[in-house]
């Protein structure tokens, strides 16, 4: 029998292979190109993600009040959705006033800051605040508000959430 290249072999014309030879090349570039294109859009979208960490502790169950550490008057302070604020006394002290919005609906801040500090000022054991907002009350205008009655009490309990 001959073959195509003279020789009488039928598998000289496969070169070095034999058709049941298990070798074969394993084309690895793809894989490569495909894992450098995911790290680098890891990469770049954790830029993106910034994570921010509220510190603020969860009231306990139930409608309870917690207070301040002394004992002698508890704080409670509430965010309408209208952006009117309202603040609460209870304890050896009640009474309570609201600090009316903004033009706009914005949150008056300022006005907050210096009732707090008053409230302070006439109970300087006051440790502790809660925070109750409606549902409908944006996260930012919770955080900021957060933040300003940090600066007059420590702790902030978020309620009725």
């Amino acid at each position: 029998m001959s073959t195509i290249d003279g020789s009488g072999d039928p598998l000289a014309r496969l070169g070095s292979r034999s058709p049941l030879s298990q070798d074969f090349d394993l084309n690895l570039a793809p894989i490569i190109d495909c894992f450098v294109v995911l790290i680098a859009f890891v990469m770049i979208s954790t830029a993106f993600a910034s994570i921010g960490i509220l510190e603020a502790t969860m009231a306990a169950g139930g409608r309870t009040p917690t207070g301040a550490a002394s004992g002698d008057v508890r704080l409670r302070v509430d965010l309408s959705a209208d952006g009117a604020i309202g603040i609460e006394l209870s304890g050896k002290e009640s009474g309570g006033f609201i600090v009316p919005a903004l033009p706009g609906g914005r949150r008056d801040d300022v006005t907050l800051s210096r009732k707090l500090g008053e409230v302070k000022k006439n109970w300087p054991g006051l440790k502790q605040a809660r925070l109750v907002a409606e549902n409908t009350v944006a996260y930012k205008d919770v955080v900021s508000s957060i933040e300003v009655i940090r600066r007059t009490v420590p702790g902030v309990a978020l309620d009725g959430f």
